[in-house]
């Protein structure tokens, strides 16, 4: 059955929406930090706790999938591109859905065909998961407000 093409609505005229770019040299440098701590985290744990035999490999295993998993997904939205204001936001929702989705299937294969420690594995996964959002959500933030708020006193600016 064809849809007749009147039933669909009007493509609206987007070129008045501003273009907003995210700071891909900070969010680089907080993934860089998130994947530090996530990762260089099990190695301070270990020199201050006895750990026992292979939690500290599987602590950084599961440290560097979220890690890796996470500057993929940071790359994918590609931060350095401008966008419409109103995909931006869409945009990173659905990069830190597909990351927080993606984490998880990554490690169930890897659990699934090596058999970790689970404890370290999974603490490392949601460590380093966490840190990146922790980190990455103020920066994406502020540089949204700031955009807005830029945006709207030039639009009083050329109107008042």
């Amino acid at each position: 059955m064809k849809v007749p093409s009147d039933q669909f609505p009007e493509r609206a005229d987007r070129s008045s929406e501003p273009l907003y770019r995210l700071p891909a040299g900070l969010l680089g440098v907080g993934w860089l930090v998130s994947a530090l701590l996530g990762v260089g985290g099990w190695f301070v744990i270990s020199g201050v706790v006895e750990l026992p035999p292979d939690w500290l490999n599987w602590g950084v295993i599961g440290g560097v999938i979220s890690s890796v998993i996470g500057g993929l997904g940071l790359l994918i939205i590609g931060p350095w591109k401008p966008r419409r204001s109103g995909d931006l936001p869409t945009l990173w929702l659905a990069s830190t859905t597909g990351r927080l989705l993606a984490i998880p299937g990554v490690a169930f294969v890897i659990y699934s065909a090596a058999r970790p420690p689970d404890r370290p594995f999974v603490i490392g996964l949601a460590a380093s998961a966490l840190l990146l959002l922790m980190i990455e959500v103020p920066i994406i933030a502020k540089s949204m407000l700031a955009q807005i708020e830029e945006d709207e006193a030039r639009g009083s600016r050329e109107g008042g």
